[in-house]
């Protein structure tokens, strides 16, 4: 009827015919955009995440724990799904998260039983499975998906990772300059962003977490080992040359397959190790 009505009154309008025409073409989209938007509000692509969850304040053993969301109104990534779930369904559920981006590396946790940034990994496609969501592996757990970063920030310290000289900068003031080959040097290295998921998915780092620096602290090792600028190189390589802070490392390289940033610290402690004098 409503199509009528307006048919009658575009015909008392005075315009041209493929003005009237575009009238009706207008009205009829709109009149079939009206009838789909029912049927695409109707569907949903369920998704089941399991969570692990345990809060120090209560006496509960840890659990893992279900949630469902749509992902037609959900973003791509682990992260949006958390961040979903905290804002709509249960506030409680802690993790950290900064940038979103992959740069940060706060989001660091271990998904589908693989360690990688929720920002980064995209939520599986396949709704039949749950998604399994858990905290850094063999690190003391604060609170659901928050692990204590203290010992892995403390080795990571205790390689001195800053520009070390023993002479003063040729021109007082100014920026010590190295070489394009120099340089291209640190590609590789510079790049960590100490997300800790190269660390934890490392075996010997799971047995030895006081004693093993772990990759992601000999990977940055490594870095001012190789940096033409620092004048420590020595110093640096008799610091790390121990039977457990450097040789816990067999190169079975989980490290490089979990790096969400494509690095390859196994390949920087191999790199150590050929440099330290041969007994």
């Amino acid at each position: 009827m409503a199509t009528a009505l307006l048919k009658k009154a575009v015909n008392r309008i005075p315009s041209s015919p493929s003005f009237k025409l575009s009238l009706l073409r207008a009205h009829a989209s709109e009149a079939q955009a009206q009838q789909v938007e029912p049927k695409a509000r109707s569907t949903s692509t369920p998704k089941t995440f399991q969570i692990y969850r345990w809060n120090p304040d209560s006496p509960s053993k840890p659990e893992l724990r279900s949630y469902e969301i749509n992902l037609k109104d959900c973003g791509p990534m682990v992260l949006d799904a958390l961040i979903k779930i905290k804002n709509e369904i249960d506030p409680t559920l802690t993790f950290r998260r900064s940038c979103r981006e992959g740069i940060c590396g706060s989001c660091a946790m271990n998904i589908d039983g693989c360690n990688g940034l929720a920002c980064l990994t995209k939520i599986p496609s396949s709704s039949a499975e749950a998604t399994t969501v858990t905290p850094l592996p063999h690190m003391f757990v604060i609170k659901d998906l928050v692990v204590d970063m203290t010992n892995f920030y403390n080795q990571y310290k205790s390689i001195e990772p800053w520009l070390k000289r023993k002479n003063p900068a040729e021109n007082e003031g100014k920026e010590i300059l190295q070489s394009k080959k120099d340089r291209a040097k640190l590609d590789g290295m510079y790049e960590c962003i100490l997300c800790a998921c190269c660390s934890t998915s490392c075996p010997s780092y799971w047995w030895n977490p006081e004693s093993y620096l772990g990759p992601a602290a000999l990977l940055h090792a490594n870095r001012w080992i190789s940096d033409s600028r620092d004048e420590y190189t020595k110093e640096r390589l008799e610091a790390v040359n121990d039977e457990f802070k450097l040789y816990r490392c067999h190169t079975i390289l989980n490290c490089a397959r979990a790096c969400p940033k494509g690095l390859n610290p196994g390949k920087q402690i191999q790199h150590i190790k050929s440099l330290q004098p041969k007994a």
